[in-house]
């Protein structure tokens, strides 16, 4: 399968098994123009230093906020978010609890045997709640959050925020300074195309004693990815979706007569089976730099995807 010009992509062609996120070849290219002459000549010195741009460059987006990080002092470096979510089951195992369609990660790595709530009554003392947020369910908020964050507290369940949508969505903006909020972890695969290099920060509210904060405490990071990361944040900065491309989603939505999401690589369709996602990261690609991306489209899924829609 081989398109050459956008008026040529279908519907059929739209992700359904798997939304990718955006990608664009102009990532590949910068970062083939780094030059090594200006790599960290201290490697130890150095995550302090990414630490401090990325905290930087989280709060200069304006599409999608998270306000009074500040609350949460203790900040780490962490090998994406899903390093942080690697932890969590570590330290807590049966305990971590999620909402119905949150990330399949929690379930892979459960053999599929994962606490999952519809409602948030349905959480009672002794789960440890970790959630999206911007949400993967619904690309911006859930009904009744602070209601949530209240029974949490009352309740003595921990809340840790998964925020790998963080730079891909807009319409988004929330207050972290909650006492139920434990953590929140925040990474540039998303929003900067690094999903091969797997940077982030996890702010927490109390140090947590595990692998993330030893490989903190010893400057045993990865520097050679802090460094990319810096670069690319200093290069595209924030909100880098949304302030270029805002009208292509809009067009590519209104051609696939898809409605709007708050993330840019989703649109939602209604269908007999209710509201569903699809993902229009092959048309929107196309529309950008004129390049089929069959990864964005079912066609893309590798073995294992595809074993996993059977």
């Amino acid at each position: 399968m081989q398109v050459s010009k956008y008026e040529d992509i279908t519907f059929d062609m739209l992700g359904t098994k798997r939304q990718r996120p955006m990608y664009l070849s102009k990532f590949t290219k910068f970062r083939s123009s780094l030059d090594m002459k200006n790599y960290p000549k201290d490697p130890h010195a150095y995550t302090e230093y990414f630490l401090k741009e990325i905290d930087n460059w989280i709060n200069l987006h304006k599409f999608v906020k998270y306000i009074g990080l500040d609350s949460l002092p203790h900040h780490n470096a962490i090998l994406g978010t899903t390093h942080q979510l690697d932890e969590l089951h570590q330290l807590y195992g049966n305990r971590i609890t999620t909402y119905i369609g949150e990330y399949k990660y929690h379930r892979r790595l459960t053999d599929f045997k994962l606490k999952q709530i519809s409602h948030y009554s349905e959480l009672s003392t002794g789960d440890v709640f970790v959630v999206s947020y911007p949400s993967c369910i619904t690309t911006n908020y859930h009904k009744d959050f602070d209601l949530l964050l209240e029974h949490c507290l009352i309740n003595k369940i921990p809340v840790h925020i998964d925020g790998a949508w963080f730079g891909q969505c807009r319409n988004f903006e929330f207050e972290v300074t909650h006492p139920a909020i434990e953590s929140v972890s925040v990474s540039l695969s998303k929003a900067l195309g690094m999903g091969s290099q797997r940077i982030g920060i996890r702010y927490s509210r109390n140090k947590v004693v595990g692998p993330i904060s030893i490989m903190n405490d010893f400057a045993y990071c990865n520097v050679s990815d802090m460094w990319i990361g810096v670069e690319s944040m200093k290069y595209f900065g924030p909100d880098y979706w949304w302030k270029n491309y805002d009208e292509l989603y809009t067009r590519v939505c209104s051609d696939f007569k898809l409605e709007e999401s708050d993330s840019i690589h989703v649109g939602w369709i209604n269908n007999s089976t209710g509201k569903h996602q699809l993902g229009i990261r092959t048309p929107l690609r196309m529309l950008i730099e004129g390049i089929f991306d069959k990864r964005g489209t079912d066609n893309g899924l590798n073995m294992i995807e595809r074993e996993e829609q059977q």
